[in-house]
């Protein structure tokens, strides 16, 4: 069963990975990496106010509707994530795709600012009682 605590833990483990494999060039497997981070923290903010969901996309969804719309959190976090959902769609699927190393390291530092941004808000969420 995934808590708050273990999603950050995928989330910064995912952003390990994605740093390795960008230092390798292999930017497709990077950006996928670094959209995974993102989900992880969503995931783990949607578990904070009991919103277990399973379905990617509806993470997605469910992280814009309860925190960004309401700017409860930053509502740059959700465009992020949107936007590195498609990326990653594309660099999973798409035989032609030449991501950049610029577009990658941007993806990088916004998946870093999203956990830093998570570990900062959540940290209470995953202190021992």
């Amino acid at each position: 069963m995934n808590t708050v605590s273990v999603l950050l833990d995928k989330a910064k483990d995912s952003l390990h990975a994605a740093r390795l494999l960008a230092a390798e060039g292999l930017f497709d497997c990077a950006m996928s990496r670094s959209y995974f981070t993102m989900h992880y923290v969503a995931e783990a903010f949607l578990l904070t106010v009991k919103l277990d969901v399973n379905d990617p996309r509806d993470v997605i969804d469910a992280f814009g509707q309860r925190f960004a719309y309401p700017s409860e959190l930053p509502p740059i976090f959700h465009r992020w994530l949107v936007e590195a959902e498609h990326l990653r769609n594309r660099a999973d699927f798409e035989t032609n795709l030449c991501l950049t190393p610029d577009v990658v390291a941007e993806q990088l530092d916004r998946a870093r600012a999203f956990l830093n941004m998570a570990c900062e808000e959540l940290e209470t969420a995953t202190a021992p009682r």
